[in-house]
């Protein structure tokens, strides 16, 4: 009984003596507590300007792709929010499918009699006896109330927040950012066609009454059917609109990255410029004929920062920092 006894008071002890440095070393606070997990982080973004000349096309215009040139400007607060400011210019124009389709002689809209036939003395194409039902306007009435988009700009807040190293090839490893942003755009659209004119142009018809019969597509003693049916108003200037967006930035050194960017800006505007409702009698083109479009570009740039050289954050113990080992 006494051996037992004497086992187990040893036992107790080994224990206390095994435990008591883990207990006192639990109790002590590590320097490194409630401090970041990535040490001296390059801060590529934190109050930096970027400077980024980019190349852009269109993504989904109906009638009438767009290549664009511009540029943005941008500051960031932090690693992860600022604001932006945007500017594209189209300079390449370029019909879409539907649009080629319209014009085509063999299968597009009616086109009517030439006014220089013989067959229509008037200053404006005549619609031909085998066209007569159709809802479809004239090929140069369309034509003259088509637009297409000038330029686009924005001011957006821009949320970046995921970011990190990349890998390729096992090799070459860089920084990367993704990025949301959200704002306020403008799109500026003018005529496609600006030498078309339309029938009542043609003619010199007046359009500005629609409720007074007497003088609304009136020609001579007759009501014009073209200027009457098919009312045409060119959607044109300037549309302000949501914008918003995303993209990768890809660090190709410490003052430069690769952008990448989709960008849509929302606009209410009536692209074709002709009556699109039933209810109108007579019909005539206002904003209910108008609506919500998206003006989305693709867009490939090279952003440059300033200052040229990105900070690495410091870590700070007892307020004073630690200098890196």
């Amino acid at each position: 009984m006494h051996r037992i006894r004497s086992l187990t008071v040893l036992a107790a002890s080994l224990v206390a003596i095994t435990l008591l440095p883990d207990t006192a070393q639990a109790k002590r606070k590590s320097p490194l507590e409630g401090k970041p997990v990535v040490v001296r982080k390059l801060e590529l973004r934190k109050l930096r300007f970027g400077i980024t000349p980019f190349v852009g096309m269109s993504l989904s215009q109906t009638f009438v792709h767009k290549g664009y040139v511009g540029g943005k400007l941008h500051f960031d607060f932090t690693d992860w929010i600022g604001i932006q400011a945007k500017f594209a210019y189209g300079v390449i124009n370029r019909d879409a499918k539907l649009l080629k389709a319209l014009n085509d002689e063999a299968g597009g809209l009616p086109r009517g009699i030439d006014p220089n036939s013989a067959e229509n003395p008037e200053a404006a194409p005549k619609r031909t006896l085998a066209d007569f039902n159709s809802p479809a306007p004239l090929l140069h009435d369309f034509q003259s109330g088509l637009t297409r988009n000038n330029w686009l700009a924005s001011f957006d807040v821009v949320f970046k927040p995921f970011s990190g190293k990349l890998g390729l090839f096992s090799g070459i490893f860089t920084e990367y950012d993704m990025y949301l942003f959200a704002g306020v755009g403008l799109a500026n659209f003018g005529r496609h066609y600006p030498n078309q004119k339309s029938t009542s142009e043609l003619l010199g018809l007046d359009t500005s009454n629609p409720n007074d019969p007497t003088t609304y597509c009136r020609q001579g003693t007759e009501t014009n059917r073209e200027c009457y049916l098919h009312p045409v108003k060119a959607d044109t200037g300037i549309k302000v609109g949501p914008s918003f967006g995303g993209g990768v930035n890809i660090f190709l050194a410490d003052f430069a990255s690769l952008n990448l960017d989709v960008h849509d800006i929302m606009t209410y505007n009536n692209a074709a410029g002709l009556n699109a409702t039933t209810t109108d009698v007579p019909p005539k083109v206002d904003r209910q004929d108008a609506n919500w479009n998206h003006n989305v570009m693709f867009s490939l740039g090279v952003t440059f920062y300033f200052p040229p050289k990105a900070k690495r954050s410091q870590l700070k113990v007892g307020g004073k920092p630690v200098k890196a080992q």
